[in-house]
């Protein structure tokens, strides 16, 4: 019981293999995306090196959320409607994001 209250007490501390659980809400994930209608890239859905603070907001809803959990080096498709007031071009449509965590900050 000692020596599992260590390892457990280390993985607070250290990151040890199997104890990583990834981002979550209040973590900053550093990403890349690149925004995707259809098969076509759309300009401004892309950046590099992106601190992104999960549970912000900052992002249209369903963005964040698609990322708690994710783990470093980890590539996600985020898929999201943009809401309706959204640019013309893209308002009420459905986009995937190609997201890849390179960084998370607790």
């Amino acid at each position: 019981m000692k020596k599992i209250m260590g390892i457990m007490a280390l993985c607070g501390a250290v990151m040890v293999a199997g104890c990583d659980k990834g981002a979550k809400n209040g973590d900053t994930v550093v990403i890349d995306f690149a925004g995707f209608l259809g098969e076509e890239q759309f300009a401004g859905g892309t950046a590099a090196n992106y601190p992104l603070k999960l549970g912000s907001g900052v992002f249209v809803p369903g963005f964040e959320e698609q990322l708690v959990g994710a783990k470093v080096g980890e590539t996600r498709e985020v898929k999201i409607t943009f809401p309706t007031e959204y640019t013309p071009e893209l308002a009420g449509k459905d986009v995937v994001f190609k997201v890849t965590v390179k960084e998370i900050k607790k």
